[in-house]
This record gives C-alpha cells, structure tokens and sequence, in this order.
C-alpha cells in the first residue's frame, strides 16, 4: 500500500512542523521495518513472501543456473525430485545432449580404443554417434559407470561396415548369455543403455531398447 504522510507547507514554520516531521518520520520508519520483515539488507535476502508477480527471474551471479522469462526456462544445474512425479501436458521431453564428437576410426586412431566417461567421471552425453571405417578390427569403446536412472544412446551413423563394439568396464554392463560385448555394424542400428541400481547403490548398464545391435 502507498505510504502516506503529512506535507509541510512553506509557511508552516519549523518549530511548529516538530510535531508532524516526528509523525511523518514514524510512518517512514513503520513502513520500512514491515517490508524489513521479508527484506534483509545486511544478509541480502528476501524471506516470508506469500506470493511473488515478476516477469522475469534470474537465479545465479557469476554463472546463473536458473533463468526464467516469457520465452525461455533455463536450468543450468542438476534437477533432484524427491517423492514426486514430473507431469508434461501437451509437450514433451526434447534429447539435445548428444556428444560432438562421432565415436570412430578418426577419433580412435590406430589404438582402436576409446573411453566413454572414466574412471572417475561419468559419460557426459546422452546420444553417442559412432562407426568405423577401419575393417576387419573392431573399434573397442570401454563403456564406464554412470549415475542411477542415466541413458544412453548409440546410434551407428556412419555409412560403413566395421564393428563398433561397446563392453563394460569392471562388470558394470550387464548382458545376457554370459556375453560382454555389444556390436554395431551397420549405419541405422543402435543401442538405449539406463543405468540401473543393482541393489548396492552400484550403477550397471542394462539394454532397454535398441535395433540391429548383437551381443559376443
């Protein structure tokens, strides 16, 4: 609400103004110790709002991790949803995660060999292009651990024929038959991984989707 006080006309004199700049400095002071219940100045917060109307907010200084206005929302942090279920109502969830790399011979060099994550850091993408032009040896891609509820895409992009094998490192990729290797030969086959809890707080990779894909 406005903040109403008293006005001090230019003929009033001051001594006998006392009374109403008191007045009028009292409801300055009443009105900014309300608003200093939701506002800190010294600790730089703003707490106890029942509601908030803006057009736009910014969340972050240096690096802003959440941006929100009319056309966009950002979040450039981790999301964690605790007991709860993320519903979309006409839209959908758009995959725009995919390595900028093409997994390959040109990538992997005469080693034949390459990493995805490591040891101590899990895959950073989602979607991994691959192929390889180096017949008859394969290109080993060592597939290490990821986080609970991860995925992963392989989709053989390349108009080649030589095999691009995916295994797992230490175990952590869980096939059937006994088999360790996962194989993609052709363009058009692929691969969806998620990473599972395996009951001991461990994530190990299990196949959910895929086509054209054998297992050695």
């Amino acid at each position: 609400m406005a903040i109403s006080v008293t006005e001090i006309l230019g003929t009033d004199s001051l001594s006998g103004s006392r009374l109403v700049l008191n007045d009028n400095f009292n409801v300055l002071a009443s009105e900014i110790n309300a608003m200093e219940v939701y506002f800190s100045p010294s600790a730089g917060t703003i707490t106890g709002l029942t509601s908030l109307t803006t057009e736009a907010l910014r969340v972050g200084i240096s690096t802003v991790l959440l941006d929100i206005n009319s056309s966009t929302f950002d979040i450039s942090a981790n999301v964690t949803m605790n007991a709860s279920n993320l519903t979309l109502t006409g839209g959908g969830i758009f995959r725009n995660d995919t390595s900028p790399d093409t997994q390959n011979f040109a990538l992997s060099g005469a080693a034949l060999t390459l990493g995805i994550g490591t040891s101590s850091a899990i895959p950073g993408f989602t979607m991994y292009r691959c192929g390889n032009s180096n017949t008859p040896a394969p290109i080993v891609a060592t597939l290490y651990n990821g986080s609970i509820g991860q995925e992963i895409f392989f989709v053989y992009s390349e108009a080649n024929t030589g095999t691009f094998t995916i295994n797992g490192y230490s175990g952590n990729l869980v096939l059937t038959g006994g088999n360790t290797d996962l194989n993609l030969t052709a363009i058009g086959q692929s691969v969806h991984l998620l990473a599972i809890n395996n009951g001991s707080g461990v994530a190990v990779w299990f196949i959910v989707g895929g086509t054209g894909y054998t297992l050695s």
